[in-house]
């Protein structure tokens, strides 16, 4: 279990840097508490009911805390009986959670561990952050831990994804990607679009692709590139403006055009599940998808890259090779079209993103949005 506390460790320094949003009252379990935690969890991620393995999020909220009085939406709901947190005591409860609505209190004053109360938000917090409700409440800035499925665990400030166990390995999450980076300039670059649509557009868009699990590819392009060298695009779209023939988001109203950009990120990323890629430009308008990369038209040679690290350090034990085939085609592709940009999400639900820089491919992992 080294690694499980590997991970623990992580988040606890990350945490207390004070580098993320957070209550001020609210502090973490002791190491010892969060693996022991962490510990069930991983048995609990194996749990199948009705088939279906089950997500769900436990906190560790004190009971008399004001935190939620400040996020109107949010209840707190007292378990008359409270559950034990062992494998038996969730099999039945957590099917009934929804860990974008809800938490599973934990009481750690005693042990066994007790669930005492779920925190539920009438409102989708997920919904609310991605743009299709205009009004509800953040998810409070709760530290949690999100059991996601067998032998993943993420840790969590609210939604925000800070450090993610899978499988026995480690990662650092980064949020900053689609704001401030590489990618973010070069998809400001000759666009139209404002950075908060585009921002909207892709954590929307990007979500909904990642819990798909079926894995895909975002390949956007400079506003007017001839993309038929390099992509054979099997559905394409006559009209680059796909709910208006004649004014595309950029043209519309304000609200008609928040209302077509949450319409518009659900119907693109339901693109990704047919084979091949979507093709937009920075303007976000739709080219096709279903499209190949291809690869034989390009440099055989292998493009010079650059894995970046959290910190934005390089990583030199990553290499081009380590890849899949969808990732390896992205590569090549910024390789080849200027200012272009790859998003791909793996069937795990991981995003990476890239774009070249001084002769290399600029890589950034484990973006969360």
């Amino acid at each position: 279990m080294d690694e499980i506390r590997t991970f623990i460790n992580t988040f606890n320094d990350l945490y207390n840097q004070g580098g993320h949003a957070k209550e001020e009252e609210q502090n973490l379990p002791s190491l010892e508490i969060m693996n022991e935690i962490c510990s069930t969890l991983l048995n609990a991620s194996c749990i199948r009911e009705e088939g279906f393995f089950s997500s769900f999020r436990v906190c560790f909220l004190k009971e008399k805390s004001d935190i939620l009085d400040a996020y109107l939406y949010s209840h707190r709901l007292k378990l008359e009986k409270p559950i034990p947190f062992t494998v038996s005591g969730l099999r039945k409860l957590v099917p009934a959670t929804n860990p974008s609505m809800s938490y599973l209190a934990l009481d750690l004053s005693s042990v066994p561990y007790m669930v005492t109360d779920i925190i539920v938000s009438f409102s989708s917090w997920e919904k609310v952050r991605t743009g299709e409700l205009s009004s509800g409440s953040a998810m409070p800035l709760i530290p949690n831990f999100l059991c996601k499925g067998p032998g993943e665990i993420d840790a969590c400030i609210g939604e925000r994804v800070i450090v993610s166990y899978a499988f026995g390995k480690t990662q650092i999450s980064r949020s900053d990607v689609f704001v401030d980076s590489l990618v973010a300039d070069v998809l400001r670059a000759g666009s139209e679009v404002s950075d908060k649509e585009r921002l909207q557009f892709l954590s929307r868009a990007l979500l909904k692709v990642s819990h798909f699990r079926h894995g895909g590819a975002l390949l956007i392009l400079p506003v007017g590139y001839d993309e038929s060298k390099y992509l054979d695009i099997k559905y394409r779209i006559n009209s680059r403006f796909l709910f208006n023939e004649e004014k595309s988001l950029v043209d519309m109203s304000k609200t008609a055009r928040e209302k077509e950009l949450v319409s518009y990120s659900d119907f693109v990323a339901k693109l990704t599940n047919v084979d091949g890629a979507v093709v937009l430009d920075k303007n976000l308008n739709l080219y096709g998808f279903g499209a190949e990369i291809l690869t034989d038209r390009m440099e055989r040679r292998t493009p010079k890259m650059r894995f970046l690290k959290q910190d934005n350090t390089e990583d030199s034990t990553k290499r081009f090779d380590d890849n899949g085939t969808r990732h390896r085609s992205g590569y090549r592709l910024c390789n080849c079209i200027k200012d272009s940009v790859a998003i791909i999400c793996s069937q795990d639900g991981t995003i990476r993103a890239c774009t070249k820089q001084d002769g290399a491919v600029v890589v950034y992992s484990n973006i969360v949005v």
